[in-house]
């Protein structure tokens, strides 16, 4: 749990019982003529190879170069460890909300709930946005900041948090774990259920 992602079969988790099938957790060294190579020296024939590895999270994120406040690059803020706040706003880049942004996967339930919650932080974003009849507003970095600090304190000591007890596919090449939400799923709710303007920078209108 928490090393990789939970199979949802029935029978996945039995097909390891048959009598032709090996679950082997050694590290690939290469391939060669006949099949795999692990790293304990041992070759594996197949006939068949399915590369199955994974996809390109740092890619994914940063497919588009969005251009913030005096030019500011969010790629390249983003380097290998995207943040966002609550996977949502960053403070380079107003009136900015994203939907399933850094930092809101889950290994124990569903991100459709994650992505119900942003709405709703959304919504009460532009109410505060319309009624006040602000033009903009911005996270303020001191609050990207504090949020970032919080995250990495409650990643601390579980599973996923590094490459100290397994390796997933939720870490970037120097173990950071930037994609996962530290805690459970009440406290997204929580924190998310009301725009917090305080942590903003804010416009008024003209």
């Amino acid at each position: 749990m928490g090393c990789k992602r939970v199979t949802p079969s029935d029978t996945y988790l039995q097909a390891f019982n048959k009598d032709n099938v090996h679950l082997v957790t050694d590290k690939i060294s290469r391939f060669n003529k006949s099949g795999i190579e692990t790293a304990d020296g041992v070759c594996h024939e197949f006939d068949i190879i399915i590369y199955a590895t994974g996809f390109d999270l740092i890619g994914s994120v940063n497919n588009i170069d969005v251009i913030g406040v005096n030019g500011a690059s969010l790629k390249k803020d983003h380097s290998d460890t995207p943040r966002a706040y609550y996977g949502i706003t960053h403070h380079l880049c107003p009136n900015y909300f994203m939907l399933g942004g850094p930092g809101i996967v889950l290994g124990h339930n569903t991100v459709i709930y994650i992505g119900e919650c942003q709405m709703t932080y959304y919504r009460s974003a532009l109410e505060y946005i319309l009624l006040s009849k602000i033009s903009s507003v911005c996270l303020k970095e001191s609050a990207m900041d504090e949020y970032q600090e919080w995250a990495i304190r409650k990643k601390q000591n579980k599973v996923f948090d590094d490459d100290k007890y397994c390796t997933g596919w939720y870490r970037n090449s120097r173990g950071i774990n930037w994609t996962f939400w530290p805690t459970n799923l009440i406290s997204f709710w929580w924190y998310t259920l009301k725009f917090d303007a305080e942590n903003y920078d804010s416009v008024k209108m003209m």
